[in-house]
């Protein structure tokens, strides 16, 4: 049983039971090894790969995987595009500017849900204390990923011009930085880059939150072409994952701490991130509102040309999920 032994696995075949598939389905005598070549970011987000991957139930599907590790999503697409990877694990926002760019895409499923975990945090010296006070201020954030889109929208559910700030691009890793040596007056963060944040400053910043400013998700992302030819493999794939989320479902605590090793970080640095994100796969009917809102974003900050709202229908590749296990396919079609 090897390192399945590690979790009840009692608990988990119940687990599965109810979700409707099986622990570890064969993918069959007659199924040939696939190569798989995955861009993850080493953030919590793309943890139902990074665990199936440790756990082995990759393997056991009969996928030969190799994982490159990126600090971010962003940068694992640009691994897909660069045409390194097979597959990479995103936010939304990255894909839908590149799908209006032209680049032929397609969403194999979500794999993970964060709708409260990102915030503009402020530095109160700077005299920072609420939403309003960020006119006229420099914002630490990462053009063109999920960071900025949230600020806009933050921006607009407080009635504030999108210009109201100025925005200053940062990477991920530079954010917190920044932020100290007072280059920036506030940054626009997701988790953990958040929680560090408000570690190490303390009352020294504000946290400003917008719940309902953005559902973010991530997404495991192909080009068409290759999802297309491979869509018995990508079944094998998405079982997989369904397996990995069985284990983090009955033990959470040791799924976090694992995924925790695997990025050398304290435990304790995934708690926010553990507790706002859910890991789950899917195809949902509300992401597609979510890409047509990003998509109107994108054009008007001028990251792609003006163009009719396509049809993201048409980029979601339904047909892994669907052979596994339908009920996780809510989009209407």
């Amino acid at each position: 049983m090897r390192r399945r032994a590690l979790i009840g696995v009692g608990a988990a075949a119940s687990l599965a039971a109810l979700y409707g598939f099986g622990m570890h389905l064969s993918a069959g005598g007659a199924a040939q090894p696939l190569k798989l070549r995955l861009a993850l970011p080493t953030v919590p987000h793309a943890g139902l790969l990074h665990l199936a991957a440790a756990l082995g139930y990759f393997h056991d599907q009969g996928i030969d995987a190799s994982l490159m590790r990126e600090i971010h999503g962003k940068a694992a697409l640009a691994e897909l595009l660069q045409g390194r990877a097979d597959l990479a694990v995103v936010a939304d926002v990255p894909v839908v500017i590149e799908l209006l760019k032209g680049v032929p895409l397609n969403i194999v499923a979500s794999v993970a849900n964060a709708p409260t975990e990102l915030a503009v945090l402020g530095r109160t010296d700077r005299g920072i204390h609420g939403p309003r006070d960020l006119i006229g201020k420099r914002i630490g954030v990462s053009l063109g990923t999920s960071g900025e889109y949230f600020l806009w929208a933050f921006l607009v559910r407080n009635r504030m011009a999108p210009d109201a700030p100025q925005f200053v691009d940062l990477p991920p890793a530079k954010l917190i930085g920044a932020l100290r040596d007072g280059d920036v007056d506030a940054i626009a963060a997701w988790q953990p880059v958040r929680h560090q944040a408000e570690l190490d400053f303390g009352n020294a910043i504000v946290s400003l939150p917008a719940p309902d400013a953005y559902a973010q998700r991530f997404v495991l992302v192909g080009r068409r072409e290759y999802v297309q030819a491979h869509a018995q493999d990508l079944s094998r794939l998405i079982r997989a994952l369904l397996d990995a989320e069985v284990y983090v479902r009955a033990a959470p605590a040791r799924a976090k701490s694992m995924l925790a090793g695997l990025f050398k970080l304290n435990p304790e640095i995934l708690d926010p991130s553990w507790r706002d994100m859910t890991l789950e796969v899917e195809q949902q009917q509300a992401q597609l509102v979510t890409l047509e809102d990003v998509a109107a974003w994108a054009m008007a900050r001028g990251y792609a040309p003006r163009q009719p709202m396509p049809n993201f229908l048409s980029y979601l590749d339904l047909d892994p999920l669907l052979a596994v296990n339908p009920e996780r396919v809510t989009v209407v079609r």
